[in-house]
Order: structure tokens, then C-alpha cells, then sequence
């Protein structure tokens, strides 16, 4: 069929969760000017999708069209009722609404162009295969949770929540996988665009009085998905003036960003692109730890614009949208808490304590909070917290004195507990099946972020910060003095907590009271003079250990100029005017997500998430993408503040850095899309085709004539080697093989027992020649059929694979490939 045919389809089925969902939102978000209806598909997707799987995961729906549509008409059904019921006085405003659909139809429009460019789905440098195989994997699924394709006889042990809503469209829209895969990134890029589009406009409508939204309003809200899904980082300038040959080699070292710490090439004229092969990956790896020995720890700091270009649907892209939903459900909640009178002497009473929610809001939010969980786990603390903060900040604007703390920390904790207990239950099934490779937090000894990487990273968005903080404290009688010692204090006060706990630590070891085991083992190490895991071998390695932390202390400038952010704003916020502003100021909301932000990218200055790979590269690239987003729709509207009154040198300065970051993907697309090189097409699994024919038409004949979910044997891959070829069938089909890419199951179910269990039996399958012990292994897996294909021909013997055709029937045979079945 036409793709352009499909794509329009898939179109209209995302529509409809949106107007499904739309007579919620216009009484859930009454306090926002646009009704809630930029975030109105996100909300129609993410509820339809909990009642979805909730039915299906207890087996009172199946997986079929036919229960999606069930599902999509509850939310429908219970959105009038509760519409109906208490109609909203406010109305739908039908020019946001047009203006916002006109957003919302270019970006993806836009994206699919871009995508039919670079359309495969490939193992090289990304997670595509993993993604289709739970794709897949999902709608082969007759119930939930879904069997996993790369472990047979397990479900899925992932937040694989988004894959169930992309699973959905797939299924009302009749796409094929391979193609709604491509869909799938150009709806998430829209919905990512149409969601910061949203809120920034919320954010000026709540400051101007003008009864329709004027052209600067639209083009003030425009910067909100600019900064955030378009803009990239400043890595994409310092790859042009590097391919041009622009700058001294020691300053291309003293960057130390790898690929770009060499010495620049000869001048070339006209060649400002660069043309190293898989150049635009570099932006995301911008940072470079070290360990004491000087080895390079690579870290991850992904930003929306890259991960787009990189089109992987991992969780943190599939959880976007949703992440926007969150942040506009904390401005509406800002928005509606009552004012209180100012006493007659300028005092500022206690508001009357009352919820802030009817029990169906409560629930809603705590399914939108809950789902970020189901998700991408890391955003479920992040996005609950800044709910429950801008709660308490409008609550703060009525009582504004620091003496109330005791009181605001009250109205958080009464907010945030149960909105994480009923946001974890209403996720139950999954949370009680889930297995993770967390362990735990670990101090962040060696390692602190240089202040050029850091810069090179959010050089615009920062800028855009920090001016917006000096003038709102400059506008509240804030003084640089009180800035310099409350950052001092703030700053001494870390290091002295991160000295006690490291004494403490410290001393339990020496005492036997902590096993020198794991981590303790380096500090026991240390302690008594003995060998240090890893450096044994390693001459003198207290004395490296010694320079390594001297080198961290004398580093401080990053956490230095972040605390001094969060204490302006702290500072700000605490310097209320004599009498506060009954309308609630949204500069308050947007100094929040600033200080979040701050906070974020802070924490991982002196702690990370303790996970298989030993280092802060996770946490890193989960806090700095959630920091984008926030710096991103507080900055789009700080900088159309400026422009609104006149601040002429910050919006000129801002420019400047904006355009330096749309270099990146100016540059990026078009050298992305030339890594594909065929003509455009948004089926993901075309190349197949051409590169692979035999295993394609192979896949091709599985996905027509196997229904459900068999086991199938295929060459797996190891737990060393990832982003291979191997595990290929399981990913096309969605059908769960014994074994795919080992090292990932290992990352998402924290041990590696199971996969060592079958490595060996693989082997045996396919390399014994005994029938009574190939027989019991394929009767003690389940395995319905075998493949064997080129892969397979070329690492295992023919004498392992001759021994088949006497034990099963043939399905499919050509001259590459057989597929065997046993029954």
C-alpha cells in the first residue's frame, strides 16, 4: 500500500485519542488558557493505554483491535460524564486550537520526510533492534505482560509502556511494524513539539490580557519546541570550525572531546561540514571522565534534537510527550490553588487547608505520574517532584516568609506520599514483575564535569537562565553578596556531609563491620595498604588515587556555579514583594524548573545510580535530558520575556547562541540521511532487502504464516559483543528465541544467570549430532522451530546442522536458509 496512504492513516488514528481524551482535558486543565488540548493526545494515549493493558494483563481483554477501541471509548465515556456533569465555564478557545493542530500536522509531516531519509532500522550505534523486537513482541502477545523475544519463558522485564501505546496505534492504523516504527518517531517528535509549544504558550497567555493570542504570542511560543526538540548543542559549531580548520591545536586538546582533540585538519576551502564517518554522534558524548589511571569512562549526554536524528524509540524519547503532560498538569495545579486576602496590616495568613484535587483529578494525575514509572522509571521521582513543588510554591506566593517552612514542607510531603503510592499501585502488575540492574547510590569520587564540556553542552539554555535569575533577583532586592555566601555555605556544607559519610564509611570498613566487598573493597584497599581491585598491577596507585581526587577538589567550578543558581533562585523566590501578586506570577513556575534543572545536573556532581556498567554514564544522560527539557520551556519563555520588555543585549546574545546550536542539526539530518543511501522510504526493514535477502525473505514468510508466539531457535548473541547481527529473526518477528542479545537481557534483569544457563545448550543444539539429547533440549525450551540460516551456517559445524532435517519437518526451505518445525 501507499506509505504516504498509511502515514495519513496512522494520522487520523492519533487523533482520535486526542478527541477521545478532550472533554477530560477541558475540565482537568480549566486553569490553562488552551483547555489542556496541546496535551490532549498524550493524555488520550497514555489513559487508553493504562486501561489497555490493565484489562489485558488480567485477562478480561485480549490483545486485539477490538479491546483498544473498547478502551479508547471508556475514556471517552467517563471524559463526557465527568464534562457533563460540571461543565467548565471557560470554553474551547478554536484559534489555540487550529494553530496547535497546525503545529502539531508540520512537525509531523516534517518527520516523516526526515525519517523515509533515514529510515533503517540497523544494529549500528543505536538500539533499534531491541525496540522492534518488543514492538513486535507486544502485538504477537494474546495478553500482558508481553513474552520477551530475546529470553523465551520470560516476560519482558523493561518499562515497556511505550511500546504498548505505539503498539496501539499500530494495531487501529493496520500499519506494518517495520513502517509504524518510522510513524512512531515522527508522532513522538510531534507531540514533543506540539507539548512545548503548549505550555509555552500557557506560560505568556497567563501574562498578557489580550483576549486572542497575537502573532508574537505564537511566535513566543514557537521557541518552546525550537530550544527543545530542534536546537542542539554547541558541539555541532565546534565540529564546523574543526572541519574547517579554524583554531590553534592545544585549544582542541584543552576541549578533551574526543574525535576533536587532535589537532584540526588543513584549511579546506568550503568544507565546513565535517566528514568523519558517524561525526554527529560526538554531540551526545561531550563529557570525558576518567579513572585514576588516566583510562577514558565514557558518559552519555543525549539531548531530544540528537535522539530524534538517532531515531532509537527508547524510553526516554517514547516518554517525551508524557513528560510535558506532567509538567503541564503542575502548571495547571499552580494555577488553580485559591488566594488568599492580604490581611489589613499587609500580613499574610495561612490559606484553609483543603485538597487540591476531587478524588477523579487525584487519580488522573497519580495514572499521568504513575505512567512516567511504566515509562521510563527515572522520570516517575523527577516529574512527581516538581507536581508536588509547584504546589507548594503556590502556596508559598500566599505566605511567603521563610518562618512558614515548616508548613510548606508539610504541603509537599501530603501531596507528594500518596501521589506515589497510588501512582505505584495503579502500576502494580508491572512494578511486581520488574527487574533492574539499579544497585544502589555511589559517591562520584573522581569525577567532576569541566566547565567547558559543560558549557559546550548548555551554553544557550544556561545563558538564558542565568540572565532571567540575575533579573528577577535584581527586580526582588537580591544582592550579590548574599548570592556569594549562601553558595559558599551551600558548597562547604555538601563537602563536610560527603566527609562525614565517606569517614563513617570509611571507618566501618576498617572496623569489619562492611564487608570488603564490591565498592568497600577499594576503600579497605586503600585503608590497610593492600591491592586495589582493578590496579593491582598499577605502580604506586594510592599515590594516583591521591592526585585523581587533589585534580577533583581543585575542579569545582561546574557545582560552584549551579549552586550559585539554585541559591539566587532560592533567594528570589523567599524576597516576595510586600504584597504578593494575587494572579500568582508564573516567573515563580519558571524559577522552579530552572532550580530543578540546577538541581538535576548538580547531583550528578557528587552522586550516581550504581548500575552493571560501574560508572555515572547513565545518570548522567538521564538528568541532563530531563534538565533540556526543563531549561528548555523555562527558557523559551524567559527569552519572550526579555523581548516583550526590551531586554535588547540578552535576546541579541541568546540568538547568537540559538543559531549555534541549530548548527548541529543543520549539519546532522543531511549527514545522517546519507548514511542511508537508498531512496526514501519510512519501512524500517527495506535494507534488509538488499543486504541480508535471505534472512528478509525468511522473516517475511514467519510474520505471514506463524501466528502467536512459538519458540524459535537462532544463533544468539554474547554478553560482550552488543549491537550485533545475531538475534536477528526474534527482532523482525517479535517470536522469543532461547537467546538474543545477551548483554542486554543481563542489563535489564541485573544478573546474568538464566543467559549463562543457555549458552551452553545453544551450543549443544546446534553442534551435537545425539538425537535423544537435541530432543530433550528442544522439548525442555518449548522450541517450535529451528532456524538456520547464513549466520548460523557460518559459525556452527554441518554436521551440527545436517542432524535437523532427520528430527523435524521443513517449513521453509531456499538454498541460504532452512527453517525447521517441531512439534
Amino acid at each position: 500500500m501507499n506509505q504516504a496512504l498509511l502515514a495519513f492513516r496512522w494520522y487520523i488514528v492519533a487523533q482520535l485519542f486526542g478527541l477521545a481524551a478532550l472533554p477530560l482535558c477541558l475540565r482537568l486543565f480549566r486553569h490553562l488558557p488552551d483547555r489542556g488540548y496541546g496535551v490532549s493526545k498524550p493524555l488520550g494515549l497514555l489513559l487508553t493505554g493504562w486501561f489497555f493493558w490493565l484489562l489485558t494483563t488480567f485477562g478480561w481483554l485480549h490483545n486485539t483491535p477490538g479491546s483498544i477501541v473498547v478502551a479508547l471509548v471508556l475514556i471517552a465515556a467517563v471524559g463526557i460524564a465527568l464534562y457533563l456533569i460540571n461543565q467548565p465555564t471557560n470554553q474551547l478557545p478554536w484559534r489555540t486550537v487550529l494553530i496547535t493542530e497546525a503545529v502539531f500536522t508540520l512537525t509531523f509531516t516534517a518527520w516523516c520526510l526526515v525519517r523515509a531519509h533515514m529510515p533503517r532500522i540497523q544494529t549500528a550505534g543505536g538500539e533499534k533492534w531491541m525496540e522492534i523486537a518488543f514492538l513486535r513482541a507486544i502485538l504477537r502477545s494474546d495478553t500482558f505482560p508481553p513474552h520477551d523475544p530475546w529470553l523465551s519463558g520470560f516476560a519482558i522485564s523493561y518499562y515497556y509502556f511505550g511500546y504498548v501505546i505505539v503498539a496501539m496505534l499500530t494495531r487501529l492504523a493496520a500499519v506494518p511494524p517495520s513502517i509504524a516504527f518510522n510513524l512512531g518517531l515522527a508522532t513522538l517528535f510531534a507531540l514533543t513539539c506540539t507539548g512545548a509549544f503548549s505550555l509555552v504558550y500557557n506560560l505568556i497567555r497567563n501574562q498578557i490580557s489580550a483576549a486572542k493570542p497575537g502573532f508574537s504570542t505564537i511566535l513566543s511560543a514557537l521557541l518552546g519546541p525550537l530550544l527543545l526538540a530542534v536546537m542542539g548543542n554547541l558541539e555541532g559549531l565546534l565540529e564546523a570550525l574543526h572541519a574547517r580548520g579554524i583554531g590553534p591545536a592545544l585549544f582542541w586538546q584543552w576541549l578533551d572531546i574526543r574525535a576533536l582533540d587532535a589537532a584540526p585538519p588543513a584549511f579546506a576551502e568550503g568544507s565546513w561540514a565535517p566528514t568523519r564517518f558517524f561525526w554527529w554522534w560526538q554531540a551526545s558524548r561531550v563529557l570525558q571522565d576518567y579513572t585514576p589511571t588516566g583510562a577514558e569512562q565514557h558518559v552519555i549526554d543525549e539531548f531530544p534534537a540528537f535522539s530524534f536524528i538517532l531515531g532509537d524509540m527508547h524510553p526516554h524519547v517514547l516518554a517525551l510527550p508524557f513528560v510535558l503532560l506532567a509538567l503541564a498538569l503542575a502548571l495547571n495545579l499552580y494555577l488553580r490553588m485559591p488566594t488568599a486576602a492580604v490581611g489589613p496590616n499587609g500580613e499574610h495568613p495561612i490559606p484553609y487547608p483543603q485538597s487540591p484535587f476531587t478524588i477523579w483529578e487525584f487519580l488522573v494525575y497519580a495514572l499521568c505520574l504513575g505512567g512516567l514509572g511504566f515509562l521510563n522509571t527515572w522520570d516517575f521521582p523527577i516529574y512527581l517532584f516538581i507536581v508536588a513543588a509547584a504546589y507548594t510554591l503556590a502556596h508559598s506566593r500566599l505566605t511567603p516568609h521563610a518562618s512558614r517552612l515548616t508548613f510548606y514542607a508539610l504541603r509537599f510531603t501530603l501531596l507528594f506520599i500518596p501521589l506515589l503510592v497510588v501512582g505505584i499501585i495503579l502500576y502494580l502488575p508491572f512494578w511486581l514483575g520488574f527487574q533492574s540492574q539499579a544497585g544502589g547510590i555511589l559517591i562520584n569520587l573522581f569525577n567532576a564535569t569541566r566547565l567547558p564540556q559543560f558549557l559546550i553542552m548548555f551554553g544557550p539554555l544556561l545563558f538564558i537562565a542565568t540572565a532571567f535569575v540575575a533579573d528577577r533577583a535584581r527586580r526582588n532586592g537580591v544582592r550579590v553578596l548574599q548570592v556569594v555566601k549562601g553558595t559558599l555555605t551551600v558548597l562547604l556544607s555538601i563537602l563536610g556531609a560527603l566527609a562525614v559519610v565517606l569517614t563513617l564509611i570509611a571507618l566501618l570498613i576498617w572496623l569489619g563491620v562492611i564487608p570488603a566487598r564490591g565498592p568497600a573493597a577499594y576503600v579497605a584497599g586503600w585503608l590497610r595498604g593492600g591491592p586495589i581491585p582493578g590496579l593491582e598491577n598499577v605502580a604506586d596507585a594510592r599515590a594516583l588515587i591521591s592526585r585523581s581526587l587533589l585534580s577533583r577538589l581543585l575542579n569545582p567550578w561546574v557545582a560552584l556555579g549551579l549552586i550559585a543558581l539554585l541559591v539566587a533562585i532560592v533567594l528570589t523566590l523567599t524576597h516576595a514583594p510586600q504584597i504578593p501578586n494575587p494572579k500568582s506570577p508564573i516567573s515563580k513556575f519558571v524559577l522552579l524548573l530552572f532550580a530543578i534543572g540546577a538541581l538535576l545536573t548538580l547531583g550528578v556532581e557528587y552522586v550516581y545510580l550504581r548500575d552493571n556498567f560501574g560508572t555515572r554514564m547513565n545518570t548522567v544522560f538521564k538528568f541532563y535530558f530531563q534538565a533540556w527539557v526543563m531549561w528548555a520551556i523555562a527558557g523559551a519563555y524567559a527569552l519572550a520575556r526579555f523581548a516583550r520588555r526590551g531586554g535588547a543585549v540578552v535576546v541579541i546574545i541568546a540568538a547568537l547562541l540559538i543559531v549555534a546550536g541549530l548548527i548541529y542539526p543543520a549539519l546532522a539530518i543531511p549527514a545522517r540521511a546519507g548514511e542511508h543511501g537508498g531512496p526514501p522510504t519510512l519501512d524500517g526493514a527495506a535494507h534488509l532487502a538488499e543486504a541480508y535477502p535471505d534472512d528478509y525473505a525468511a522473516i517475511a514468510w514467519l510474520n505471514e504464516n506463524v501466528s502467536g508466539g512459538p519458540v524459535i531457535l537462532e544463533a544468539p548473541g554474547d554478553k560482550f559483543r552488543a549491537y550485533v547481527y545475531e538475534g536477528r529473526i526474534s527482532a523482525h518477528t517479535g517470536l522469543p528465541t532461547l537467546l538474543g542479545w545477551a548483554g542486554h537481557e543481563h542489563q535489564w534483569r541485573g544478573n546474568y544467570e538464566e543467559q549463562a544457563r543457555r549458552e551452553p545448550d545453544i551450543e549443544t543444539l546446534y553442534t551435537s549430532t545425539n538425537p535423544g539429547e537435541v530432543l530433550t533440549l528442544l522439548d525442555k525450551y518449548g522450541i517450535s522451530y529451528v532456524y538456520v540460516g547464513p549466520l548460523e551456517r557460518a559459525r556452527y559445524p554441518a554436521a551440527g546442522l545436517i542432524k535437523f532435517a532427520q528430527l523435524m519437518e521443513p517449513v521453509y526451505n531456499t538454498e541460504n536458509v532452512t527453517i525447521y518445525r517441531y512439534e
